[in-house]
């Protein structure tokens, strides 16, 4: 009979491992699961314009050698759909730009990116390759890990967060609890006056970084039944990303 308990834990406990690092977002060694460099705590979004891409446009290559046609296709749906929605320009790097160029490639796992914002310098993006539709192929995953190059945080981690949303720390593995901690005043943070957004696509889904398969993140008010949705940029996302690059209409 002990034998047989133990079984059971060591099958549920494997099941709940698995889960969490099937998500290509939510990886182990990456600040918040999708950020190589632990970066600058802004609490949403990036307000200091030294961060924000030069004359709001990015330099970027796709890595020629590391998608099919189908899925390159995908990354420039995900380009197109923000240019759409903003004055924000993705614009193929010259030979002479690659050194501050964003560089979009398939050689990691997960899907993540180096930095937050604009660095004066070579940034990258890893999309592990998926089916369209699954993993760092969902639109919303790519949509994701463009704005962090734009300069987003996840929107857990914005400071008012704790009047949107419960962090459950019982039911989060310890090693991950920096993860969620948002206790950093001593940098700018900024919602560009929008608010708290469930919806966001910058958003951890409700069971991120569980270690029993409960949630760990609850919502405290109506409207989140698409909390952690990676589908589509939210209004509010659009409306912050005019406003912090300072889109016409927007000043």
């Amino acid at each position: 009979m002990f034998s047989r308990t133990l079984a059971v834990i060591f099958l549920f406990a494997s099941t709940v491992l698995s889960e969490l690092f099937n998500d290509p977002e939510l990886l182990e060694g990456f600040y918040q699961g999708d950020i190589k460099a632990h970066p600058i705590r802004t609490r949403n979004g990036m307000v200091n314009k030294i961060y924000h891409w030069p004359n709001q446009t990015v330099q970027y290559i796709i890595d020629k050698n590391a998608f099919a046609g189908s899925h390159h296709r995908e990354i420039l749906r995900a380009i197109s759909i923000i240019e759409a929605k903003s004055c924000v320009i993705f614009k193929p790097a010259t030979e002479t730009e690659l050194t501050k160029a964003l560089v979009i490639t398939s050689k990691g796992k997960g899907c993540n990116s180096v930095y937050l914002g604009y660095r004066n310098k070579q940034h990258v993006v890893n999309l592990q390759i998926f089916p369209l539709g699954e993993g760092c192929f969902r639109i919303g995953s790519i949509i994701h890990e463009l704005l962090h190059v734009l300069g987003f945080e996840h929107q857990h981690v914005a400071q008012n967060r704790d009047k949107y949303v419960s962090i459950q720390w019982k039911n989060i593995d310890p090693q991950y609890n920096i993860n969620f901690v948002n206790n950093d005043n001593s940098t700018g943070w900024h919602d560009f006056d929008e608010g708290y957004d469930y919806e966001s696509v910058m958003h951890y889904v409700p069971k991120a970084f569980s270690k029993n398969g409960e949630p760990t993140i609850v919502p405290l008010k109506d409207g989140a039944a698409n909390m952690g949705q990676r589908l589509y940029i939210s209004e509010k996302d659009i409306r912050k990303l005019n406003k912090m690059y300072r889109c016409p209409g927007y000043v």
